[in-house]
């Protein structure tokens, strides 16, 4: 079959070859690994650099791993198409492994071409996180719906896309507030709706309706909902006694004022303007759809003058939460997060 240069140059260590197979493609890369002595590194180095047109990145992990090079994720498949959509399916899975587009590529702007033939041009992306996401993408690629919440996830960040670093409490997060003009009402709202959207391509929205709501009059959870949710979730290899964080910043917006969300407890960080409270996930999902429902989907009410950056982030990490426990990735997701770098710095 044929194979068609991505021009995206994992980083990833050790450097080991990689191989991953999808619905119709493979992700393929060449071991990066220099293993000759020292003196000849800067030869293999500009021989990489003749064979791409633009310098390779060297890397060092210690001195029991070699150093190795950054090699491109190349796609082995039956033709453009499948190529095609592979490289777009693995850039939705980079926004989603990565909680944000900033410095990921753009939906559309990688130009694919079989190997051999002649770059039109010596554009190029090196990073580190490339196998994760191939991964992630080829195990989304082997149903629509699943490739549907990468790619609606992907593009509601394409209208909400703040990185994480300017959320994290420890470092100088950066102060969201409401906005007067109406085009952020859209753009947030859009954001919301999509999220929301990629949580029910994974068949794992709270089904109810008037004759079996989701809650009872006292406000507790309708027995029979709450259960078809959990059993859905653990159908998913979610952890339903798991908790996810809402970022909760400033004063009281009138969205929080008319559902503040039921705490389980506030992270450690949580302190003066940082409101950030943990709540359990089947209640996250109840919030989400409720935002979804009420305030993004359809004609705006006040309700969504009140739309914040926060807001769209808690259903988008909400649903990149749930995208990556379902797909094996949680030790990921959890690994490099917030509450563990928080945690790091406050101990």
């Amino acid at each position: 079959m044929p194979l068609y240069h991505t021009t995206l140059f994992a980083n990833d260590p050790p450097g080991d070859p990689f191989v991953s197979r999808g619905a119709a493609w493979s992700f393929e890369k060449e071991s990066g690994l220099y293993r000759g002595p020292l003196k000849e590194m800067h030869d293999f180095s500009m021989k990489l650099f003749e064979e791409r047109g633009h310098a390779a990145t060297g890397n060092y992990v210690s001195d029991d791993v070699p150093v190795f090079f950054d090699m491109e994720i190349m796609i082995r498949a039956p033709g453009p198409a499948q190529a095609q959509r592979a490289v777009n399916l693995l850039i939705s899975a980079m926004a989603v492994l990565e909680g944000s587009i900033t410095f990921g590529p753009e939906p559309f702007s990688i130009e694919l071409r079989e190997a051999g033939a002649s770059a039109g041009t010596r554009s190029y992306m090196s990073k580190s996180g490339l196998l994760a996401a191939c991964s992630l993408a080829n195990s989304a690629s082997r149903m629509r719906s699943s490739s549907y919440a990468l790619h609606k996830l992907a593009l509601s960040y394409q209208s909400s896309s703040p990185h994480l670093m300017d959320l994290h409490p420890g470092e100088s997060p950066r102060r969201f507030q409401v906005q007067t003009d109406p085009v952020y009402h859209v753009y947030l709202a859009n954001a919301v709706t999509l999220a929301y959207s990629a949580i029910e391509e994974l068949g794992l929205e709270i089904r109810a309706n008037q004759k079996n709501p989701s809650k009872m009059p006292d406000g507790t959870w309708n027995p029979s909902v709450k259960a078809d949710l959990e059993e859905r979730l653990q159908e998913s290899g979610i952890d339903i006694a798991d908790t996810h964080i809402w970022t909760l910043r400033g004063p009281q917006t009138r969205i929080e004022k008319k559902r503040p969300p039921p705490s389980a407890g506030k992270p450690n960080w949580s302190r003066g303007n940082v409101r950030d409270v943990n709540v359990h996930l089947i209640d996250a999902l109840a919030l989400a759809s409720w935002l979804r429902s009420t305030t993004t989907t359809h004609r705006f009410s006040d309700t969504a003058r009140s739309l914040t950056v926060y807001d769209a982030h808690n259903v988008q990490s909400l649903a990149r939460h749930l995208i990556m426990d379902k797909f094996g990735f949680r030790q990921l997701r959890t690994k490099p997060g917030l509450r563990q770098r928080t945690e790091a710095k406050e101990s």
